[in-house]
């Protein structure tokens, strides 16, 4: 800038005032149609992949665990209704219906959130045809069982129980993955381009100031004004709405960060828990049904348990949640879904939802134990009694305590989800407006600024 002002007055490298001014104008102007344009694809990309994980991807993952675990429901109630006479377990029958007409709701939920074509509509489709067949099979079961026909029963529940285990649920978790790969994709995308857009932001918006404070120290060493008020206006707005939009996008940034690595990590794990639990209350159900397949039953059990939390030799259900109220970190050996959201817990009183819930785990497997003693040693009414039992120290009243405590630590999540995306839509609402606002006073202050002085020196 030294070199240039200590040329002529009247010419600079053959240009005169008034043209180097009109150059810096239209530079000025160029500029903050770039700034501009990059604020608006920064900010539309965010906005896009906060949509995708919270409106999109996430209600969808949820609704398809929702769906897995309303449908191993619907297989333990009625193996539950079958174990006793017709009509002895009407709780059963219940719940059985409960759990169909949740079931059927969710697969209207997806079908109005299909965001990825086909790869939602298909499995979707194939849960809807499953449904029909599973029905009619646990229709000819209870048939069967009534008319005290235990061989067509159980053949019947057999055909039922094949299309839970190789179609219905597998189709669930495909609809998961559908969803859950696309938000992975989707995060990943979004917060790498947040960063290459708060970049390009800042060095155009950069390079606007650096133009813009050329022009006032051009114009101070030709002219006897010292400063130019219009051009030092647009050079604060220039500066003050740059740094508002990096706080802003960053901001949104965060808050996306918050709602898929702290909060949906978490729902999805506590999920993933909650639908290996009914998928494992149904083997034990199963297990005192079909005792042809009790061995796979068992271990159907054992290996879905395991899933959920496992422990390492000599360890607890105690030990663990001694060590983690103790150490507050992960502990070693202990491994599964519950240990997965123990080792992300971020908001407050999800610890201790967790660990009570471990602990509700911890009590339905001993009852669990009690359940298979029983039945080993013969006595398999009592067993029966206390598999489908609803009253404290029996199995299905430990089953919904653990679905209890499961919940409440989903929804400390899922408030601190829905509150991060609702602030990341805010940090980046209006913005367009905004931005253009912004730009044009830039323009518009550097248009007054200049054109008096390119005047004043073309006569």
């Amino acid at each position: 800038m030294s070199k240039i002002i200590a040329v002529s007055s009247k010419t600079i490298r053959g240009l005169t005032t008034p043209q180097l001014l009109k150059g810096g104008l239209y530079l000025t102007w160029a500029t903050s149609v770039l700034l501009l344009l990059s604020i608006i694809s920064g900010v539309q990309a965010q906005r896009q992949g906060i949509k995708t994980v919270g409106q999109d991807s996430t209600p969808s993952i949820v609704t398809a665990q929702r769906l897995k675990d309303g449908l191993a429901g619907m297989d333990a109630n009625v193996a539950n209704e079958l174990l006793v006479p017709t009509g002895q377990n009407q709780q059963a029958v219940k719940d059985y219906e409960e759990r169909y007409l949740r079931v059927t709701e969710r697969l209207v939920a997806a079908a109005e959130n299909i965001t990825f074509g086909d790869k939602e509509r298909k499995p979707i489709e194939t849960m809807q045809l499953g449904l029909g067949n599973y029905i009619a099979k646990i229709q000819q079961a209870r048939d069967s069982h009534a008319r005290g026909d235990t061989n067509a029963m159980l053949a019947a529940y057999r055909a039922a129980a094949e299309i839970i285990d190789k179609t219905l649920l597998p189709t669930a978790d495909e609809l998961d993955k559908v969803n859950l790969q696309a938000l992975e994709d989707t995060y990943a995308e979004k917060q790498v381009a947040t960063r290459k857009s708060i970049f390009s932001i800042f060095l155009i918006g950069l390079a606007l100031i650096v133009v813009l404070v050329g022009l006032q120290m051009f114009l101070s060493q030709r002219m006897r004004r010292t400063f130019n008020p219009l051009l030092l206006i647009a050079t604060a707005i220039a500066i003050a709405f740059l740094n508002y939009t990096a706080g802003a996008l960053l901001a949104a940034s965060q808050h996306l960060r918050v709602a898929k690595e702290d909060a949906f990590t978490s729902m999805h794990v506590l999920r993933q828990a909650r639908a290996l639990a009914y998928i494992a209350n149904a083997a034990e159900s199963r297990y005192l049904l079909d005792p042809a397949f009790a061995t796979n039953h068992e271990q159907a059990f054992f290996n879905n348990v395991s899933k959920i939390a496992q422990l390492s030799n000599g360890q607890t259900f105690e030990s663990v949640i001694e060590a983690y109220k103790s150490q507050g970190k992960k502990v070693d050996g202990f491994t599964g879904y519950l240990a997965d959201e123990l080792n992300n817990i971020t908001f407050a009183g999800e610890k201790e939802a967790t660990l009570a819930n471990l602990s509700s785990l911890g009590t339905y497997i001993a009852i669990d134990q009690q359940i298979r003693q029983l039945e080993k040693s013969g006595k398999h009414q009592e067993a029966i009694a206390l598999g489908i039992g609803n009253k404290p120290g029996q199995s299905d009243w430990a089953f919904e305590q653990f679905k209890t405590t499961n919940q409440k630590s989903f929804d400390i999540n899922q408030a601190a989800f829905d509150k991060a995306i609702q602030q990341g839509f805010h940090d980046v609402d209006g913005f367009e407006m905004t931005t253009s606002v912004a730009v044009s006073a830039i323009a518009l202050l550097s248009l007054f600024g200049l054109m008096p002085r390119i005047k004043e020196y073309s006569f």
